[in-house]
């Protein structure tokens, strides 16, 4: 990753945990959202990439209840609960296999608003396939917390650029 990479990183986390009422302090607890579509070695460097910086960056990283979700499908997403360092380990991703299943950002909003709503920080690597096929959905499933609090990434996107869940 390179500077301006990481410095959009930086940024877009700052405004994210500066949005009224949203982290206070304490443990942070946040997910890692790894679309199954793009190539392992992406999801396993971009990952190691995020965690490098993250951590470097506050103190507020260095001790992370990270919630690392493989999106598979948009029946199938698998949840594992991590520190946010095994992100820099190899074995972190060993499960993970490449699937080319058609995936919507409704579904996965729906699913973060189940089981993920305590997270204070959402960052999801997505890829170029995963559409919106349905924006009333993904506006109610993203209302009122996720589009605050989510960003996300899509491979090809210029410069390391993170969008708000809002702006999807």
């Amino acid at each position: 990753m390179d500077l301006p990479a990481k410095m959009n990183l930086k940024n877009a986390v700052e405004r994210v945990l500066h949005v009224p009422g949203n982290y206070g302090g304490g443990q942070l607890e946040m997910t890692l959202v790894a679309d199954c579509q793009q190539p392992e070695e992406y999801i396993k460097q971009t990952a190691f990439e995020i965690a490098g910086a993250l951590r470097s960056h506050s103190e507020v990283f260095r001790n992370v209840r990270l919630n690392l979700l493989l999106w598979k499908s948009d029946g199938r997403m698998e949840n594992r609960v991590v520190p946010l360092s095994f992100l820099q380990m190899d074995n972190c991703f060993e499960n993970y296999e490449e699937l080319d299943e058609e995936k919507t950002f409704e579904a996965l909003a729906g699913n973060l608003k189940l089981f993920h709503a305590r997270s204070k920080l959402i960052l999801v690597l997505a890829g170029e396939k995963a559409a919106v096929k349905d924006r009333e959905a993904l506006r109610r499933n993203m209302y009122p917390f996720l589009g605050k609090k989510s960003l996300f990434l899509r491979k090809g996107s210029p410069e390391g650029k993170w969008v708000r869940g809002a702006e999807l």
